[in-house]
């Protein structure tokens, strides 16, 4: 019986010993094996975030990767060029340590790869600009971690600044930034950053950022044409020299949406709940849509910027004939397609609410084959806009053009109807109508 327990103890002891070392055999094994992977999991995916359409303009170029069992080294270089001028290039230098277990400034993660890297910009213009700064440039700080689930994670991080001297002081709270890129290409981007403020003395002005967030996301990110959308905040910009004025509330918001049909939508939103300055605007809503682009009038518009994104980077002063073919093209694909564009602005000045909606719908000439060969009759028949136009009375009677609501009564062109200045037009089938005034627009050609 002593025997058997003696036995027992034994095979107890290497069951833990066999529990403690597979786990610590795996962990030590697990760095090399993912290291062999560290390469498409980090640079290779930054490579195939960039859209087809973008890269006449932007390059990445990997020039060093050195693979460890623990870590890895690798150098990247981010060429941008744009259209007629001289690169920019954006040295980056990974420090990549390998997974599964990861130390990182937040704290301990679970992943493939964490990775610091150090930025630098080779640009003459750049560099000539930093060195007319009396102060040093903030701390930056970058870093990426690739996931098991095959996500990319991006953190920016650019410290707090404050600097002083007799001509002027500068103050800035800092930003912090996250870009997530999911294994399915979709993506979403933050950015924080604190107050800025800059005073100079010598001009006697002043800026006051209170502070900005920027978000987006996007349903693919290597496809221009996927729903996307993006929207800025900034609380409050103000000044007050050389002219005060004060900016609250601003929120701006874009957005792309396509169809099945190959149609595209793009809209943008802008709204400033109260603005302070010597203007009479003291608050502005602005809404824009443009609806039914056809997608063949991106692929036009990138073909043509990436030829002559070519032909300028090889002789900046030529113009070739396939550049101008290609923008003749894309101005009868614009033309031979329809197009649906609405506005609506919302604004308070001189103390009174108006109001502007716009609607413009172009049917197109399908049948055009020449841009040259545009009939203006028939581009005035496939045109329909509709305007409705409301300004207050009393508002308008305390603006420089007050004196012009009585003569435009008379004419017709305006109405006047419970405070409110009225002005309603149409154009629909070549007739063009104000406030029931009907004016045949085929007359004139």
């Amino acid at each position: 019986m002593a025997g058997y327990s003696s036995q027992m103890k034994q095979h107890i002891r290497k069951i833990t010993l066999f529990s403690v070392l597979i786990p610590l055999l795996i962990l030590g094994i697990s760095p090399k094996v993912i290291g062999t992977g560290i390469q498409d999991a980090t640079i290779e995916s930054l490579i195939n975030f960039i859209p087809p359409e973008a890269e006449s303009q932007l390059e990445i170029r990997q020039s060093v990767f050195h693979n460890g069992w623990f870590s890895s080294q690798a150098e990247v270089e981010v060429l941008y060029t744009p259209p007629g001028m001289d690169s920019i290039s954006l040295q980056l230098v990974f420090d990549i340590s390998h997974g599964p277990l990861l130390i990182t400034p937040r704290g301990p993660k679970a992943g493939l790869a964490y990775a610091s890297i150090v930025p630098s910009i080779s640009s003459d213009a750049f560099k000539n600009a930093i060195a007319e700064l009396p102060f040093a440039l903030p701390t930056i700080s970058l870093d990426l971690l690739a996931s098991f689930d095959q996500s990319i994670e991006i953190g920016l991080d650019i410290a707090p600044l404050t600097y002083s001297d007799p001509d002027g002081e500068v103050s800035f709270n800092g930003l912090s930034g996250t870009f997530i890129v999911n294994s399915d290409l979709s993506a979403e981007f933050s950015l924080l950053m604190g107050g800025l403020a800059a005073t100079e003395n010598g001009e006697n002005t002043d800026i006051n950022i209170s502070g900005m967030e920027i978000r987006s996301t996007t349903a693919q990110l290597n496809n221009i044409l996927a729903p996307s959308e993006a929207q800025l905040i900034i609380p409050l910009i103000s000044s007050n020299a050389p002219v005060p004025f004060s900016v609250s509330d601003i929120t701006t918001t874009y957005g792309l949406l396509a169809s099945e049909t190959d149609e595209i939508a793009i809209f943008q939103n802008l709204k400033i709940n109260e603005i302070s300055s010597t203007l009479p605007v003291n608050s502005l809503l602005w809404n824009s849509e443009i609806e039914e682009i056809n997608s063949e009038l991106f692929k036009y518009y990138y073909q043509l910027a990436a030829e002559l994104q070519n032909e300028m980077s090889a002789n900046p002063e030529a113009v070739t004939a396939r550049i101008s073919q290609l923008g003749q093209e894309l101005a009868l694909a614009a033309v031979q397609n329809k197009l649906v564009v609405n506005n609506f602005v919302q604004t308070n000045a001189y103390d009174g609410d108006h109001e502007l909606d716009l609607q413009i719908r172009w049917n197109g000439l399908p049948e055009l084959r020449n841009i040259m060969g545009v009939d203006i009759k028939e581009a005035l028949n496939a045109l329909t806009v509709d305007l409705e136009l409301s300004l207050n009375l009393e508002a308008i009677m305390r603006s420089p053009i007050a004196n012009l609501v009585d003569p435009y009564v008379q004419q017709g062109y305006i109405e006047i109807n419970n405070g409110l200045i009225l002005v309603k037009g149409n154009l629909l089938n070549g007739l063009l109508t104000f406030n029931g005034n009907e004016m045949p627009l085929d007359q004139f050609f």
